[in-house]
């Protein structure tokens, strides 16, 4: 038997009574001190089932150690922050540390990383039971959980390797276009997260290798989805995706300038003037417009020289016939 020891009071009050409690039931109060305050976040700290958890925080609260506020949080109470205890080991259970026939139903049904509502309907149950079989699980060590936040959001099989996504990484991900990339601010826009919680989540898609990053055509950095988050069980394609960024250029002229280039692959000032039939000093100036935006550069120092398209100017000559042909 494991050693018996005694809790004395943070602020060095020694308690003539003693109160016994199991390591289990020290373990659910110590949780509280960890930003645990319900339930079913207390049974996952301390790696215990619901209803062990749930007969831990009735003694716990008969003692007077915690107490239960309005919305059903828990918090410890002077009480419990002076008074001794004596820590003994929890009574064996039978059958202790097996997943039962729900847990065996539940395993055999999580082929890959699930949602714990796709679980229950898979399962014909109701969530709140997929959440109790759950915590049992982890308990045990069958299954591993996704997100700190929402612990029971996504679980997957402790032998699953698939990198498990937080909430708002899962969000990200499926807000992402598969047509083209985007920015940043249009992904944090579309996924209804804070600048702050958009950038971490974005920032570790992109370590996993889940999207990538490019450069657009106005030089700012723009992501869009890998074909390994296109494959991820946890996308889902999301009905508010990410809008595109705005193009640099817009106008109809300069969409058949750079499609002439395009084609051409090099052209004067003069050949693009006589295509269109518009006065050279008006393509002359439309020319160095393009040139400030990066989107043609010539080749050479003579007047003469011809232009050809930078890669920005192909990559926003693409993107604005993509959008036509929408």
């Amino acid at each position: 038997m494991a050693d018996h020891s005694v809790r004395k009071s943070p602020l060095g009050a020694q308690s003539d009574d003693v109160v016994v409690l199991t390591k289990s039931e020290l373990a659910c109060f110590h949780a509280l001190g960890h930003d645990a305050t319900r339930k079913t976040r207390i049974a996952i700290a301390t790696r215990l089932d619901l209803p062990k958890t749930s007969a831990a925080l009735e003694k716990l609260e008969r003692l007077g150690f915690i107490r239960r506020d309005e919305t059903r949080r828990w918090h410890p109470t002077k009480r419990g922050r002076t008074c001794a205890v004596r820590a003994v080991p929890d009574r064996k259970r039978r059958n202790h540390g097996t997943p039962g026939r729900g847990g065996e139903r539940l395993l055999q049904a999580l082929e890959h990383p699930m949602r714990c509502d796709e679980l229950a309907v898979r399962l014909g149950v109701t969530k709140q039971r997929v959440y109790q079989l759950a915590v049992k699980l982890y308990a045990h060590g069958f299954i591993r959980l996704g997100d700190e936040s929402k612990p029971l959001h996504v679980i997957a099989r402790r032998s699953d390797p698939t990198l498990l996504l937080s909430y708002e990484q899962e969000h990200v991900l499926s807000v992402m276009p598969r047509e083209f990339a985007t920015t940043l601010s249009k992904i944090r826009v579309a996924a209804n997260l804070s600048e702050e919680l958009a950038e971490a989540a974005t920032r570790r898609l992109l370590v996993a290798g889940l999207i990538e990053e490019t450069g657009g055509p106005r030089g700012e950095r723009l992501y869009h989805i890998a074909a390994s988050g296109l494959s991820h069980p946890q996308y889902a394609r999301s009905s508010r995706c990410a809008a595109p960024p705005r193009l640099p250029v817009e106008s109809e002229r300069v969409l058949t300038v750079l499609s002439h280039l395009s084609t051409a692959g090099e052209l004067r000032i003069r050949d693009i003037s006589g295509m269109l039939g518009l006065p050279l000093a008006s393509i002359n100036a439309l020319f160095q417009y393009l040139k400030r935006k990066s989107l043609v550069e010539k080749q050479g120092r003579s007047l003469q020289a011809p232009y050809t398209l930078t890669e920005q100017g192909s990559q926003a000559l693409a993107e604005m016939i993509r959008r036509r042909a929408r």
